[in-house]
């Protein structure tokens, strides 16, 4: 393995320290790789590695092999930190992918079998794995260390563990191919929703029955007000009078109303940090603490003020009131998956 101090510089050299998204395949089929990416093998052509940095505006990938496996070098690009591209390529081999941007996002996957086995943050280390199996990078990242400062270098280094490329100069070296790639589409529900129990059940029987067919408006706005009412239940808004005031989409007096809403949600939200002001510091779960109702009011307030203004994107804007593990999150973040992809699929 190549030692993480190492890889970093290599980094530099290469101009990819920044941002990138390096992706290793155990697989000796390069135009399957490719494919999988939204790319044309045909449409392959010689380009050296230390070139790449001068193409980040456009959706280019490099190809090339190391050891036994196929390596994707992104510039400015994600694809390969995708569960959409992640997925089918691990039919192929084992793969695995590290991430990064100029902004310290950033992700280390593991991708085995068809599906996510553990992907992972490489800056918010108190984050939880998550995938089929969590804890299957742990064997891998055994004497490696995040907290250092050549990260990335941590990153590529359980790549090579995981897949046997290695990341050397005589592979930087070596011959690689550009192929300019299309983004590959997105999963109408990801990994570990498509076979949620509550797809059985009605709306979500139709709504996936709508997006099937011909998504228009009208599916969005059932969307969002099955998001507001689960929301309003939440919060326990649903009795009041300016909460059902807000989804009658009044035809009069919207600005008055509006300005009703901004009020109640400073109150709730000056209630919720007078409550917090009296609490332990080490309250667990953070979203059982009293205060917590209070802030949900006010996050829920505030986006029913926003979707009397004509405000469309209520769902995301919900998203820090539904907070916990019970029923109704969890038919909240199916109602956010679903909304996204129709989003994607109504003009």
């Amino acid at each position: 393995m190549t030692s993480p101090e190492r890889l970093d510089g290599l980094l530099t050299g290469w101009g990819l320290q920044v941002t990138a998204t390096i992706t290793a395949v155990h697989s000796g089929d390069e135009d399957a790789v490719i494919r999988h990416f939204g790319g044309d093998p045909g449409t392959a052509r010689p380009m050296p590695l230390e070139e790449l940095s001068e193409h980040y505006d456009r959706d280019l990938v490099l190809i090339s092999r190391s050891g036994p496996a196929v390596v994707v070098v992104e510039n400015n690009g994600y694809q390969g930190s995708r569960e959409e591209v992640l997925r089918p390529l691990s039919r192929l081999g084992r793969t695995a992918s590290a991430f990064w941007n100029v902004n310290a996002v950033s992700r280390l996957s593991l991708a085995e079998d068809g599906l996510i086995s553990s992907a992972l943050d490489m800056v918010v280390l108190d984050e939880e794995p998550f995938g089929a199996r969590p804890d299957a990078w742990e064997p891998l990242l055994e004497g490696l260390d995040f907290e250092i400062d050549e990260r990335w270098g941590v990153g590529l280094a359980a790549v090579e563990r995981a897949t046997g490329a290695r990341f050397d100069d005589a592979w930087a070296r070596g011959p690689h191919r550009a192929v300019e790639i299309r983004p590959v589409p997105e999963y109408v529900l990801g990994q570990g929703s498509a076979d949620s129990p509550l797809l059985q059940r009605e709306p979500f029987v139709g709504y996936l029955a709508d997006l099937d067919s011909a998504p228009g408006p009208a599916l969005l706005e059932r969307m969002r007000h099955h998001a507001l009412d689960l929301a309003l239940a939440h919060a326990e808004l649903r009795e009041h009078p300016l909460a059902s005031a807000a989804l009658t989409h009044p035809v009069a007096g919207p600005e008055r109303l509006r300005g009703e809403l901004g009020a109640a949600r400073d109150t709730a939200l000056a209630r919720s940090r007078a409550l917090r002001a009296g609490e332990a510091t080490d309250f667990e779960p953070e979203w059982e603490r009293p205060s917590h109702l209070a802030f949900r009011q006010a996050v829920v307030l505030s986006v029913l003020a926003d979707y009397v203004a004509g405000d469309s994107d209520v769902v995301s804007a919900l998203i820090n009131a539904m907070t916990g593990d019970g029923e109704r999150t969890q038919e909240f973040w199916m109602v956010h998956q679903l909304h996204h992809a129709a989003t994607r699929l109504i003009p």
